[in-house]
């Protein structure tokens, strides 16, 4: 017997592709992974000398959110390899100044005068190579002999001329900065000095870590060649700010890296992959360096295609500016043959720098050829992500990929490049000499890690972003949004569990059930399209917010009678796209109502049974047992029934929200209470804030009252006087008026003259006010004269 024809199902509507913003094409590209489901994503990972910050949480909170949805959303393999640069001038300054400052204070028991005396030479040398130089025109008039004096004299003129102050910052972003340093310094001098004179022991401590911004630089240059084993001394800097990153990048749930490469461990494989680049032309060894040679490869002939440099910013090419902020402030330019050229590897060009071996010389790595060779050793020669910050893209990014194509001899090394926006905060670009720099530790006291993510996630990835005040009031409001929105539904599904099954043989799914589905269903491909179109974070949370407000106006139509099934599927499918964008708090569980808490997070909980269960059981039966014994003495003493309405309203304002319970009263299925679970601290501020409000309605209706008495009091005072005499004096000067009515109101001004028709008719209207107020008065007066 044949089998029967099966029609091959036709799509009803089209899917959503997956489009990357891709800055080599400065457009959404159609994602094409080149291994099946595995993506094979490189990142540019921190240069780890100092404390990490925001713009750090914006990169990689933002690129841990787009790793996310790669993996947990569209389900692709995510290969995410990262590197640490702990090869870098900047880390070697700081080691080496580190190294010799902490030097001084171990072999330095007391104050000397030859130490004041070189910190006073490092604040003059700091002065003049920083402040003085980068001052605008004008500075006239400034002493000559003592650095100190030339120093006050400036921060004297910076404080009085707006216009020369703003001059100075334009000119150089770090003013404020090296104004702060020198202040410092100067303080921690004249402190030093007059110890010296009084003959005071100690005090180094103080003297080197209050001038260590202008002492630092002078010891460095000075001293440096002492260092024994400067390649131990800069790892040992950058291994603690590195663990210090990770734990960081922990505490905001960042994930970790599948493998993470350090420019330290890979120098041999740097020389090799340098010196493949010599031989096939691309660069060039000068006095014991290495130079990418730009001209030689830009339009050079491929394998059926022609290089091309600055791929990226090609506006960028022959920026001086930044092609020298790639180089370093510890790279010569010995030997280079054109200014475009960059340094694949630097010569050792002073004694106490970190060196290693090669076959040019001793030196390190440029900073750009660490990641072509790492990323080349664990992805090979192609990958489809590279990521990273704005500020890398050129030229970090683009002299990358020039070495690592004139390395493998490719036309793309990578296949798509994201980079992450500017953060700005409040308006201003983050800098410490605007004082507005802050620290990861420092911003997970204002915030949760949690407010971060969604700040950064309401905003798309690539954007500049603008970390303000009224955008940290839209990330809470919308946590509240989530938050009671996973208390209400778990609310009723366990008012809906305690009424036990329905026997009266509705299936109560009605047109509203169905069109609350429907509205799950139209989400979620919404939240696809959204997704699929560069990760368009700020339009999926605004999805799902939709939906959530769709949930609470079925409540609102269906009161009592609602169908907890499509609510219980709408929640969990909200809690877990939440979670999938590491929006999650502890542990998920499979159909889970929430996206979980900080006590989640902390490891709260426990299963049933043994001492942790009862203890956590404890306060509840407590507080359950102290009300019993409440209603027992009032039912005992025959308290009333208002009596006993006021002891539950304190159990449940009280007691309960102590314990983290809000029971919203006539609301449950059966005109009964709703008990809802939710964190104590929310509930406790929220009573809080309602005292507040109360006590505040109470005083400002206090406030109008004792006006209102005053008020009256002022009009009884007013009608003390007789409306017959109000006209006359002492109620009104002697000269005022000359002639009256037989009831007081005045007929003739001060020199007898008839007052007009106007002025008689306006005295009469206020004598017959001052009628009213008199009677009003002498009412008062027979009736005891009481406080009105």
């Amino acid at each position: 017997m044949a089998q029967p024809a099966w029609l091959p199902p036709v799509k009803a509507s089209p899917e959503p592709v997956l489009r990357v913003y891709n800055s080599l094409t400065r457009s959404k590209d159609v994602f094409v992974p080149t291994q099946g489901r595995r993506v094979d994503w490189y990142n540019c990972g921190p240069t780890v000398y100092d404390a990490s910050h925001m713009g750090h949480a914006r990169n990689y909170l933002t690129q841990d959110i787009v790793r996310r949805i790669l993996r947990d959303y569209f389900g692709y393999d995510v290969n995410f390899v990262m590197n640490i640069t702990d090869i870098d001038d900047k880390i070697i300054l700081r080691a080496r100044e580190s190294h010799l400052l902490a030097r001084i204070v171990a072999e330095t028991p007391s104050l000397t005068p030859e130490l004041v005396a070189d910190t006073r030479a490092a604040f003059a040398l700091y002065l003049a190579s920083k402040l003085l130089k980068s001052a605008p025109a004008g500075l006239d008039g400034v002493p000559t002999s003592d650095p100190i004096d030339q120093f006050d004299a400036v921060v004297a003129r910076d404080a009085s001329d707006a216009a020369w102050a703003a001059a100075a910052r334009e000119k150089e972003e770090k003013w404020g900065m090296y104004i702060e340093s020198l202040a410092k310094a100067k303080g921690a001098i004249r402190a030093a000095e007059a110890a010296v004179l009084q003959g005071a022991g100690g005090g180094v401590k103080e003297l080197v870590e209050g001038a260590a911004d202008v002492l630092g630089p002078y010891h460095g240059d000075k001293l440096g060649d002492t260092i024994a084993d400067p390649v131990a001394v800069s790892r040992e800097l950058a291994a603690y700010w590195e663990s210090q990153f990770f734990a960081d990048m922990a505490r905001l749930g960042v994930l970790p890296p599948d493998t993470i490469t350090r420019v330290s461990e890979y120098v041999p494989e740097i020389v090799t992959f340098v010196e493949g680049i010599i031989a096939n032309g691309f660069a060039y060894e000068a006095e014991g360096s290495v130079y990418f040679d730009v001209a030689r490869f830009e339009g050079a002939q491929g394998d059926g295609f022609r290089h091309e440099y600055a791929k990226l910013q090609p506006g960028s090419k022959g920026n001086k500016k930044l092609l020298d902020e790639g180089e370093g402030a510890l790279t010569g330019t010995r030997g280079k043959r054109n200014a475009a050229d960059f340094a694949l590897w630097k010569a050792r060009s002073k004694p106490g720098e970190p060196a290693w071996p090669s076959p040019w010389g001793e030196g390190r790595p440029g900073w750009h050829i660490e990641c072509s060779v790492m990323a080349s050793a664990i992805l090979g020669n192609g990958m489809d992500i590279h990521s990273g910050g704005v500020d890398l893209m050129f030229p970090h990014h683009d002299n990358e990929l020039a070495q690592a194509e004139a390395y493998h001899g490719c036309q793309q090394w990578v296949n798509y490049f994201l980079h992450t926006g500017h953060l700005h905060i409040e308006g201003l670009k983050m800098s410490k000499s605007l004082k507005n720099f802050i620290t990861i530790e420092k911003a997970l006291t204002d915030f949760t890690a949690r407010q971060l993510r969604l700040a950064f996630m309401l905003q798309t990835w690539n954007a500049k972003m603008d970390f303000k005040s009224d955008l940290i009031s839209d990330v809470k409001a919308k946590e509240e949004t989530f938050d009671k929105f996973f208390v209400n539904v778990k609310a009723r599904i366990n008012e809906t569990a305690g009424r036990g099954p329905s026997a009266d043989g509705k299936h109560r799914f009605d047109d509203l059930e169905k069109a609350l589905l429907a509205d799950l269903h139209k989400a979620q491909d919404e939240f696809r399209a959204a997704l699929c179109d560069s990760f368009n974070t700020p339009l999926a949370l605004n999805v799902l917010l939709d939906l959530v407000g769709k949930v609470n106006l079925y409540f609102a139509a269906r009161v009592r009678e609602y169908n907890i099934g499509p609510v219980r599927v709408i929640a969990q499918w909200v809690a877990r796209m939440l979670r999938m964008f590491g929006l999650g708090e502890g542990a998920a569980e499979d159909g889970a109502i929430s996206w979980g808490t900080a006590a989640d997070a902390a490891g709260a909980g426990g299963g049933v049974g043994g001492a942790d269960f009862e203890a956590r059981l404890d306060k509840y039966l407590r507080a359950l047992s102290g009300f019993r014994d409440d209603v027992r003495r009032l039912a005992i003493a025959g308290a009333s029934p208002a009596e006993t309405l006021a002891l539950c309203d304190r159990f449940r304002d009280v007691e309960l929200v102590n314990l983290g319970v809000q029971l919203d009263d006539g609301v449950g299925a059966d005109g009964g209470a709703l008990y809802k679970l939710v964190d104590p601290a929310v509930l406790v501020r929220a009573r809080e804030e309602k005292a507040a409000a109360a006590a505040d309605k109470l005083a400002k209706k206090e406030a109008n009252a004792a006006a209102e008495r005053a008020r009256r009091l002022a009009l009884l005072e007013k009608g003390r006087v007789a409306p017959a005499d109000m006209f006359r004096p002492p109620h009104v000067s002697e000269a005022t008026y000359s002639a009256w009515d037989k009831h007081g109101v005045p007929t003739k001004d001060g020199e007898g003259a008839e007052l007009s028709k106007s002025a008689v008719k306006k005295a009469q209207k206020q004598w017959k006010e001052q009628e009213k107020a008199h009677e009003a008065f002498r009412a008062w007066q027979a009736a005891g004269g009481a406080a009105p």
